[in-house]
């Protein structure tokens, strides 16, 4: 029996994805002959990773509808993503007379043409767009010849490991990169996307200086290999040079002083970078994660550095960071940087690598491997420092006297976390909870451990994490740690109404649930819809603490030295909280604070300061 599209897709509303599969070959196969609903189907076949099956099914949407407009673009994306170009531009030829968006039709087929060299279909496409009024990007000149380039460093002349050990340093976006130009007719110049993986053979042409690359920084994944702070003169500065004989040498040296006193505050806060001569106006500093990086990550840590070196940037000079944002911009690439080592075709200079002295290295090959990494904790440590909470004033106790004259200066007191990544093991709710629902157990490890959620990631944490005993500050605490969740969706209170189900959960995180075991099952609430939160059936707050799983030596041993590390870590968190309020304390006329529950004292003997707490007693 072949199964309908009805069942089809009460499979993929109940999280069942491969059945879903399955089922929905055995219907494409069954529906060959029939007219009607191939679109749906291929669109469908897509979303599952049934690629073959989709290009089938849009070809069949085309049989029932010629020239249908969906089934003609979707085509051509699936054509040239395998490589198949001349099939796409047939696709895209097709669609272009009756595309609702012409433009951004013949800008894909003008890359198609461009990129097989097919130079009489370039110059053909383009004469039949400015007949209909489409207007296409101008020609890009390929082969200009430079300028006459100034003396500078000789040519790096790289090994093939050496190309490969690059690629590992300064990788990008991986199924594209950029080609510079410039056309010295009209001073233009800018970079033209190659839309093909950077290899070392072409790698090696920028070293040679035949051409020059630039490299998208965030991948496919979403991680970065490098980060780069880009000190550049502006553009004012520049021309008001170009008007004083000695304004140029000037500029120059408010560079290198910028530049000086940028490169003392990173090695301050502990930053590592490589420095480079960019081969026009500008330095830039290379930044290189042990590991990759989440671009939201890195795009953080950019907001401190600029933060940081602002105020000691020189006038007429500018500060960029790379990565610009937390994800590709709406073109889906971003913005790009050059690398380094090679020719800028503007100036025909050749980029450096730069030692203290703004020296040219003379092996910039050994420098770049050694140099040090910047690990993932120093970079959350920069973040957790500068994420410092609101201050708090201590108000003077109700029923004495305001006199300012007689009151010292205001103590400041930050506020305890309301909730730490400890919370999660001593709160019984939530240790049952992560321990019964394995994909919140891994969006609750990512934030803590990646500081990166996305969207859908947010969602899920949010409608189960919000209808909890503590849920909102469990919560909150773990959006703080992303950078690129903006505050706004942190939770004020608790939500109302029904907790999101398993199903949703599935189909807003399948990359997460595709890789942890997902299948719960819950017997004893055989009414209730599937929800994490039926783990939480039967708690109470006079409830045992649950009994610990066993776990193998190797597991204990490391869940030791973590237990280890957070009292050391609640030791020092306590003695500067103690430490401030022995500060306010003994800023006060008598060393106490009362509260309603109790008062607080300071006892001082011997110079050693000793806070002791008196609970006040129940009433009868």
């Amino acid at each position: 029996m072949v199964p309908s599209w009805t069942d089809i897709q009460k499979m993929l509303a109940e999280g069942r994805q491969e059945e879903a599969r399955k089922a929905l070959e055995v219907h494409c196969e069954g529906r060959v002959q029939e007219r009607g609903g191939h679109l749906e189907a291929a669109r469908l076949c897509e979303r599952l990773g049934l690629f073959s099956l989709a290009e089938r099914e849009y070809g069949l949407a085309l049989r029932d509808e010629p020239g249908q407009p969906a089934a003609l673009e979707a085509l051509a994306s699936l054509h040239e993503e395998n490589g198949r170009w001349e099939r796409a531009a047939h696709c895209l030829e097709t669609l272009l007379p009756a595309a609702s968006d012409p433009r951004a039709v013949a800008q894909r087929l003008l890359a198609l043409y461009e990129r097989g060299g097919e130079a009489e279909r370039v110059q053909d496409l383009r004469r039949r767009c400015a007949e209909k009024g489409i207007p296409l990007p101008r020609p890009v000149p390929s082969q200009e010849p430079l300028p006459e380039a100034a003396e500078g460093p000789e040519p790096v002349l790289p090994t093939d490991a050496d190309l490969v050990r690059f690629l590992s340093c300064f990788g990008g976006r991986e199924d594209v990169y950029a080609r510079q130009w410039f056309n010295p007719r009209d001073g233009r110049s800018g970079y033209a996307p190659v839309r093909e993986p950077l290899t070392p053979k072409v790698l090696r042409q920028h070293f040679l200086g035949d051409i020059t690359v630039g490299v998208y920084p965030i991948r496919l994944d979403g991680t970065c290999l490098f980060a780069a702070l880009d000190l550049d003169l502006t553009k004012a500065a520049l021309e008001e040079a170009r008007r004083e004989p000695q304004g140029a040498d000037q500029l120059r040296s408010r560079l290198r002083e910028t530049t000086t006193a940028v490169s003392e505050r990173l090695r301050a806060l502990e930053m590592p970078f490589l420095l480079e001569d960019s081969g026009y106006k500008g330095h830039h500093l290379w930044f290189f994660p042990s590991s990759p990086e989440p671009a939201a990550t890195l795009h953080a840590l950019g907001r401190v550095v600029l933060g940081e070196i602002g105020p000691l940037l020189a006038p007429g000079v500018s500060a960029e960071w790379f990565p610009k944002a937390v994800r590709p911009g709406a073109e889906g690439l971003g913005n790009l940087i050059k690398l380094p080592l090679g020719i800028h075709r503007r100036t025909g200079r050749r980029s450096c690598f730069l030692g203290p002295a703004f020296d040219p290295l003379d092996r910039p090959l050994a420098a770049l491997l050694a140099t040090p990494k910047l690990n993932r904790k120093a970079i959350l440590a920069l973040l957790d420092t500068h994420r410092l909470p609101r201050p708090l004033e201590l108000a003077p106790p109700a029923g004495k006297p305001d006199r300012p004259e007689e009151l010292p200066p205001p103590v400041v007191l930050a506020p305890s976390p309301p909730w730490t990544d400890a919370d999660f093991e001593r709160s019984l709710p939530f240790r049952k909870l992560l321990m019964g629902c394995p994909v919140l157990r891994r969006l609750k490890e990512k934030a803590v451990e990646e500081r990166s959620l996305t969207y859908e990631e947010v969602v899920v944490l949010t409608h189960t994490f919000g209808h909890m005993p503590g849920g909102v500050a469990a919560l909150n605490y773990l959006l703080a740690l992303c950078p690129s969740v903006p505050k706004s969706a942190q939770l004020v209170s608790p939500l109302r109404g029904n907790p999101a189900s398993c199903a949703r959960i599935r189909s807003r995180v399948p990359h997460v649930t595709s890789r942890v075991p997902c299948a719960c099952s819950f017997p004893d609430a055989p009414d209730h819809y599937p929800t994490p939160l039926l783990h939480l059936k039967g708690l109470s707050p006079a409830e045992e603490p649950l009994p610990q799983p066993v776990r193998p030596p190797e597991d204990e041993i490391r869940r030791w030295l973590l237990l280890g590390t957070r009292l050391e870590e609640l030791r020092k968190e306590r003695e500067e909280v103690e430490a401030s309020l022995v500060a306010a304390l003994r800023a006060r006329a008598e060393p106490l604070w009362e509260l309603p529950e109790g008062t607080l004292l300071l006892e001082e003997k011997e110079g050693v300061s000793l806070l002791r707490w008196r609970a006040k007693e129940a009433a009868p």
